[in-house]
């Protein structure tokens, strides 16, 4: 008959319809990632005009009167306070004190390498003041002419020619002075070498001593403190017990070897120990001090 113009078989339906869908899932795929870069775009651009907006508000605050005129540092004995003021004024918003507050509250900002805290007030709209909180020196080590600081962890915190009063000199370090750099720790062969350090810090501490030279090489040797012309040999162990004793000891020496150069046996004291022995560099004689 005439009439019938084409014949399709159920297969041919199904394979025509899945070809439909794939062509869709392709177009719905397209879409997606159209719709995926155009959102990055859309998100990129609010982000810059956030950014531009709150600079802008900044200035404002700036023209209203929150304008940093002044800033007032105090609590710094490491850095000067042209160091301080001119590490803050980096950041280009710095010129609004609010901005200032706001950021050393709640965000901290980056600081210097030898400051622990920065605690930002405001004495008015245009005078800010800053206290500083600097890290506890550990010791120092001759560098480039100059004296390396470093922290209880061995970092480097800060090279200076000036000397802090109370922070010992450290020798017996070894490290190559070309791998130095601020910030980071001291490339000694053992980091170790730093505990032993800090903890006879503490003790040294706790006891109110304060030694010009300690000498405690990298191979785990013995502690030496040197107090004036007296040597005390603090020995490998029991730096708490041991320091305890270094106080009295020296005020006793001075009544009884005034200006005396000598060395001060520590190394094998504990608590048993009856007495502590004290060798003149003058004479060929012992003392026992305790």
């Amino acid at each position: 008959d005439g009439a019938i113009k084409s014949v399709q078989s159920k297969q041919m339906i199904i394979d025509s319809f899945d070809t439909f869908n794939e062509i869709m899932n392709m177009m719905v795929a397209v879409l997606i990632v159209a719709a995926t870069v155009l959102g990055i775009v859309v998100l990129y651009n609010l982000g810059v005009m956030s950014y531009t907006e709150r600079y802008r508000e900044m200035a404002t605050l700036k023209v209203v009167g929150f304008r940093t005129r002044k800033i007032q540092v105090s609590g710094n004995v490491y850095y000067g306070e042209g160091t301080i003021t001119n590490w803050i004024e980096k950041d280009p918003l710095s010129v609004n004190s609010l901005y200032l507050l706001g950021k050393y509250t709640f965000d901290k900002g980056e600081l210097p390498s030898g400051v622990e805290s920065l605690k930002v007030s405001l004495k008015n709209p245009w005078t800010v003041a800053v206290t500083v909180v600097e890290k506890s020196m550990l010791g120092y080590v001759d560098y480039d002419e100059a004296m390396l600081y470093f922290d209880e962890q061995g970092i480097a915190t800060l090279r200076s020619a000036k000397q802090i009063e109370g922070v010992p000199y450290i020798e017996g370090l070894s490290f190559d002075t070309a791998e130095v750099e601020i910030g980071k720790v001291l490339p000694v062969e053992d980091d170790a070498i730093f505990e032993k350090l800090a903890e006879t810090s503490r003790y040294l501490r706790k006891n109110a001593l304060s030694p010009e030279r300690i000498v405690c090489n990298t191979d785990g040797s013995d502690v030496v403190l040197y107090f004036g012309a007296v040597e005390v040999l603090l020995g490998n162990e029991k730096y708490e017990e041991r320091l305890a004793q270094v106080g009295p000891i020296l005020e006793e020496l001075k009544k009884k070897y005034p200006d005396t150069a000598g060395t001060l046996h520590l190394e094998n004291f504990d608590s048993s120990s009856a007495s502590i022995r004290f060798t003149p560099q003058t004479a060929e004689q012992t003392a026992d001090v305790q």
